[in-house]
């Protein structure tokens, strides 16, 4: 709590909800004002500031090397129309973004646009319940045809985690009588560590009458180098564009669930759907997509439980507030919470440990016939002038002489 004021949690409530009642506001610095565009927003903070951005519809944005949290207000439907960038942060830099939904736009004749763009970051980059769509594919007719955008291409990137997140390549759309372009991927990655926390990546649908055939489906998720965690996830190729109605044409080929080279897949209660052909075709049908192409790389699958944690986005320092886990029953339960993201996986305990060791876990509890344990937990009052910081949070359960990381959490810790 900071000295210079104190606020009761209704009256913090309100509070956040005038401070974001119109565009962006830095929180705790008013004397900046409210801005009407993110970018303006992440142009005037400070390293570690948090953004609160209320309802509405808002460009694309890039942040460079800075590290910041841009949360969507409480009740609010945050959209944001283009490409949100993240690149070049510092190996000490954490950047988030929570509770925001984006679908990239694109100009004639260039090159389709990802929901998010992640590149060239050392750093830790957390996306917890958003959602990423790509732009559709566009340009004239030629020779050279892109796929539409993916939901999120992740390029040389260190820490990257979503939970609860939706990447959706884009679908093509009518492309009539020009040559078949492929839907886009959910999540393309290219030498990065990506883990995926009950999220779902999904390509998209392949051009439709496009000719001789419709277009491909987009991979569920791509990719060449390093490689992905996922736990409770599902991950599914694109549907094959149809056929077209004139003409001895067939249907487009569907898109794989999983394609990977080069790198490391370790899938944690995990789905993985192949794409199915298009569903239209004149001639000759197309074939459904494989469901993992795997070149010089491992994929490991596992049917172990995923274990969950779900909490509130906002919580007030000096207040009660409450977590839900979810697993399997006798379960013994523990509460992590760490003020550093880190980015380890640990196969011992089938998950990424997000809590900088050594870990003081809370014990909670014993999980009941019914798989669920509420777990109360009480935020200390803190002395500090930053006017909010995020925590972290995730669950440790162990049953018999296994032990298990839940879903991690980014909670946002107002200081009162």
């Amino acid at each position: 709590m900071r000295l210079s004021k104190c606020l009761t949690t209704p009256l913090m409530s309100v509070v956040l909800a005038a401070l974001a009642s119109a565009g962006v506001d830095v929180l705790g610095k008013p004397q900046l004002g409210t801005f009407t565009t993110i970018q303006e927003a992440v142009d005037a903070a400070s390293d570690n500031d948090i953004l609160i951005v209320a309802d509405g519809i808002y460009p694309g944005f890039t942040i460079t090397n800075k590290s910041l949290c841009v949360i969507g207000a409480t009740g609010a439907l945050v959209e944001v129309q283009g490409t949100c960038t993240i690149r070049n942060l510092g190996s000490a830099k954490r950047t988030s973004l929570v509770g925001l939904s984006v679908a990239a736009i694109q100009t004639f004749n260039s090159l389709a646009r990802p929901g998010l763009e992640l590149l060239d970051n050392l750093g830790s980059v957390r996306l917890q319940n958003c959602s990423f769509t790509g732009a559709k594919a566009q340009g004239q007719p030629g020779s050279f045809t892109p796929p539409s955008g993916s939901g999120a291409e992740v390029t040389r990137s260190a820490k990257v985690l979503f939970t609860r997140c939706m990447l959706f390549g884009r679908n093509v759309g009518m492309w009539s009588g020009i040559a078949p372009r492929a839907g886009g991927a959910g999540l393309d990655s290219l030498d990065s560590a990506v883990a995926l926390y009950e999220c779902v990546a999904r390509g998209g649908e392949g051009s439709v009458e496009s000719y001789p055939s419709g277009g491909e489906g987009g991979p569920g998720c791509r990719v060449n180098g390093w490689g992905v965690f996922a736990s409770g996830s599902s991950i599914e190729g694109g549907r094959g564009g149809g056929g077209d109605y004139f003409g001895c044409t067939s249907s487009g080929d569907g898109g794989d669930g999983l394609v990977i080279t080069d790198g490391q897949a370790q899938l944690y209660d995990t789905s993985i759907v192949r794409g199915a052909a298009g569903s239209f075709f004149t001639c000759t049908s197309g074939v459904g997509g494989q469901r993992v192409v795997a070149s010089a790389a491992v994929v490991n699958e596992f049917g172990t439980q995923h274990r969950s944690l779900g909490g509130p986005r906002y919580v007030n320092d000096n207040s009660q507030t409450s977590f839900q886990f979810t697993g399997r029953p006798g379960d013994t339960v523990f509460l992590l919470v760490g003020s550093q993201p880190v980015f380890t996986y640990m196969a011992s305990s089938a998950g990424i440990s997000t809590i900088r060791q050594p870990w003081v876990p809370i014990p909670v509890g014993v999980v009941g016939p019914s798989g669920s344990l509420n777990i109360p937990y009480t935020l200390p009052d803190i002395i500090s002038p930053h006017a909010g910081f995020p925590r972290y949070f995730q669950a440790l359960a162990v049953n018999g002489q296994q032990q298990f990381l839940s879903t991690p959490i980014q909670v946002l810790v107002i200081n009162t």
